[in-house]
């Protein structure tokens, strides 16, 4: 997944799903300063635009984090795997373990 082009738009601090996955993102910031975030873009009203792209600094797409409406879960986070997860801190955890190896 590293090094692919972006697939959306730069999702920054201020962009808001009001959901959990703000927390979660917001937590992932602080231990990442340099956490990159992207949001899935639509191109038909029927894509799921649920769907974000995590990298670090100029490595894209580490992490792909896929929620349920407005930042929901449940979570699914996929790298190298994939974990479903049902709860913020559950996804917090899969996404740290997958992001720690790039530190």
């Amino acid at each position: 997944m590293p090094d692919q082009p972006l697939h959306g738009r730069a999702w920054k601090a201020s962009d808001r799903t009001g959901g959990p996955l703000d927390d979660l993102l917001d937590a992932l910031r602080q231990q990442h300063p340099d956490l990159a975030v992207e949001r899935l873009g639509k191109t038909h009203r029927a894509d799921d635009d649920n769907v974000y792209f995590l990298g670090l600094g100029h490595v894209a797409n580490i992490v792909q984090v896929d929620t349920g409406p407005d930042g929901q879960p449940p979570f699914v986070i996929e790298a190298e795997d994939r974990v479903d997860a049902s709860s913020p801190a559950e996804a917090l955890a899969a996404i740290q373990t997958r992001l720690k190896p790039l530190c």
